[in-house]
């Protein structure tokens, strides 16, 4: 099976389903599947040929529209055997929604901001970007012989078929995983005094991290709700939190001066490596309003800090009430600011970090990545498992914890 994947824009330093396509296309590479990728924007990593797309004239829709067909069409004749589509898809053979559906990723950011008023709603409404993609997203899911669907949890997975049952039986549940030796905290662990000398961060502060791109969505609001409230006022040595993202920038920084902790949030903007970053905290907060399966929480398990997120955040199904604390609310600044107070205890902190890197060594990366392409080969070809691996190929991930806890969007 050779491998095709459609992706407007690669840079996998973004994160999220840029990050994760790019690790699918290495291991692809690693095991011999020459694979191709089509976009419009950036270079894909060796051993990957990318696969020349004509950028569209006129609008954003058109633009749109036409890279989903023309990109396809380029795959296939450059002999891709199986097209996986991550986004601006009409049809594939594989589709990996990393981002969830369209309706509850909007209603998300939404969410994060306080709600929207009635204009918005309409003007959201008649946006055509945002129609290109709902209409995408219908197009292969309500057609019974559309695509396999990937999704990243049991929760995204009984969304998708509740709102389109004609996907029922096309969807397989394949959650991220995390190299585990990439993010092993033992060689950044003697950098740690260091990095919180650099962040500005007393040395002896008990540390919380928010790593996103789009903090409100990960529950910034809903952080700083908490850092106010007078449990964690009152802690000793007192909370701090750092804020890592593109941005990172001055709303952030007013609204923490609004709340009365400014002096006890850090903004740092972008980093190329998190990993000394995560290896200075004491905790991952993500108050997330909507996240199929963090990559993000899954990197700070690996590195054995003890991750304090929502069930809406897919990663949960996976840490089992192990490696940290979850929350139901990401509006429910008490129990985030109960859950950091209980956190402060040094040895439980410490027991639950050794819980954290448990989690992350059941979810490597190497295997997820092989379930996504052992699943692409099985949409219509014999699987090929990895050289030397000595195993097959199950095509179906059916062992994760039921959870439910999806976004509400008027389904």
């Amino acid at each position: 099976m050779r491998l095709g994947v459609l992706l407007d824009r690669f840079d996998p330093a973004r994160g999220g389903a840029e990050a994760h396509t790019g690790a699918l296309l290495r291991r692809a590479a690693e095991r011999g599947l020459a694979p191709l990728l089509a976009t419009l924007e950036g270079s894909p990593p060796p051993g990957v040929t990318r696969v020349a797309v004509g950028r569209a004239r006129g609008t954003r829709v058109r633009r749109d529209r036409a890279f989903a067909l023309d990109g396809v069409k380029a795959l296939r004749g450059a002999g891709a055997d199986r097209v996986l589509a991550v986004r601006h898809a009409l049809s594939c053979d594989v589709y990996l929604p990393h981002g969830g559906l369209v309706a509850d990723a909007f209603a998300a950011r939404d969410a994060a901001r306080g709600g929207v008023t009635g204009l918005t709603t309409l003007l959201r409404r008649l946006s055509g970007k945002r129609r290109f993609f709902e209409d995408a997203e219908r197009a292969l899911l309500d057609d019974p012989k559309g695509p396999v669907v990937i999704a990243l949890s049991n929760a995204l997975a009984r969304r998708i078929v509740r709102r389109h049952p004609a996907a029922k039986g096309r969807v397989k549940v394949i959650p991220n995983g995390v190299d585990v030796e990439r993010f092993d905290p033992a060689p950044f662990a003697a950098g740690r005094i260091e990095t919180r000398r650099a962040l500005g961060v007393p040395t002896d502060a008990y540390v919380g991290v928010l790593v996103a791109h789009e903090p409100w969505l990960k529950g910034y609001g809903t952080l700083l709700k908490a850092l106010a409230r007078p449990e964690l006022a009152a802690l000793s040595p007192a909370f701090h939190l750092v804020v890592a993202g593109r941005r990172a920038g001055r709303d952030l920084r007013r609204a923490a001066a609004s709340r009365g902790v400014a002096a006890r949030v850090h903004l740092v903007g972008p980093v190329a490596d998190v990993r000394p970053l995560l290896a200075a905290a004491d905790v991952l907060c993500q108050a997330s309003y909507y996240d199929p399966c963090s990559l993000t929480s899954l990197e700070a398990l690996a590195m054995g800090v003890p991750v304090i997120t929502t069930t809406r955040n897919g990663v949960t199904e996976l840490m089992a009430m192990r490696g940290g604390i979850p929350i139901e609310d990401p509006d429910d600044a008490e129990g985030f600011a109960k859950a950091i107070e209980i956190l402060a205890e040094p040895l439980l902190r410490r027991q639950t970090s050794e819980d954290a890197r448990f989690v992350a060594r059941k979810n490597r990366s190497t295997t997820r990545l092989d379930q996504v392409i052992d699943a692409c080969a099985a949409a219509g070809l014999a699987p090929t498992p990895p050289p030397g691996s000595g195993r097959t190929s199950p095509a179906f991930v059916d062992d994760l914890p039921a959870a439910d806890p999806c976004l509400e969007t008027g389904a």
